[in-house]
């Protein structure tokens, strides 16, 4: 095998609570992680030596911050004689938009190079690499459509998804920061219970396994928003366009910027895309699904 070619999906939030704030500044949170059909791709090649990584995105960093490249890092690390690869990387996933772009290309180059050089390295391993590398990188690496975490996001469970959702998406190139995000978060209030938003989540996922998007929108939520708007206005004014024009479920995914409705089916998602289209909400719009 000389070339290896993957997808790289995005994933949403479908819900996400803050717990608390920890005495190290991070923050503690329950979320509801949901794979989505919108994907970059990944090429891996092998070469005599060395790493190269190339994207389609020019502001796109490719060194050492990257995190495909520090997953070569670790990697090499753990495999000394690991040979030399270049990636291309074709991204379709926004930059800074909440859809966890980063963290699946890392994940993804991680299983594609176990499978290509068929290297001796368990999951549990796997995932503590991935956890080193970033919180939502166990999410990509636990092979579910669908699945619950806390902590700082690195603990899963995954979760049975049965049902096909479908999904408008709001797009933009300008992203948000996380780091900034996070630190524009006022909680002012005592933590929450974990066992408690747990209980909440898997009675989201029954919700949305049977297409209950409506019940689903009266327990979803995401506790980042309120920080994302002082950020970003722009942010609130989508939502309240999609929720004024009819959409049954709307929220921010992640840190933000994307804004996504759900709904049950490929029809009621093209139907109401046809309505946002005349929305005055400056931004790209796209149709997707489960994945």
């Amino acid at each position: 095998m000389k070339t290896l070619t993957l997808k790289s999906p995005a994933k949403l939030n479908l819900h996400l609570r803050i717990i608390r704030k920890r005495p190290d500044g991070y923050h503690e949170l329950l979320t509801l992680f949901h794979r989505i059909s919108l994907a970059d791709t990944i090429v891996i090649r092998k070469r005599s030596k060395g790493f190269k990584l190339t994207t389609n995105i020019s502001s796109l960093e490719t060194g050492e911050s990257n995190l495909i490249t520090k997953a070569y890092r670790a990697l090499q690390l753990r495999f000394p004689g690991l040979g030399g690869v270049s990636v291309r990387l074709t991204k379709r996933i926004p930059l800074g938009a909440g859809l966890g772009g980063g963290s699946s290309n890392a994940a993804f180059f991680l299983l594609g190079m176990k499978i290509f050089f068929r290297l001796r390295i368990s999951h549990k391993e796997l995932f503590k690499m991935g956890q080193e590398l970033g919180a939502d990188v166990p999410f990509f690496l636990c092979d579910a459509r669908q699945a619950l975490a806390w902590g700082i996001g690195e603990k899963t469970q995954r979760l049975s998804s049965r049902a096909k959702l479908w999904f408008l998406l709001l797009l933009t190139d300008q992203g948000l920061n996380t780091k900034k995000v996070y630190q524009n978060l006022a909680l002012g209030r005592r933590p929450l219970s974990l066992t408690k938003e747990k209980r909440v989540a898997i009675i989201l996922r029954s919700l949305f396994d049977t297409k209950r998007i409506r019940e689903a929108a009266r327990l979803a939520r995401n506790d980042l928003e309120l920080s994302a708007f002082k950020l970003r206005p722009s942010i609130l004014q989508a939502i309240q366009a999609l929720k004024t024009a009819g959409a049954p479920l709307v929220l921010m995914s992640g840190s933000g910027a994307t804004v996504f409705a759900a709904f049950s089916s490929r029809k009621e998602a093209q139907k109401f895309f046809q309505r946002a289209a005349r929305l005055p909400v400056p931004c790209r719009k796209m149709v997707c699904h489960s994945f």
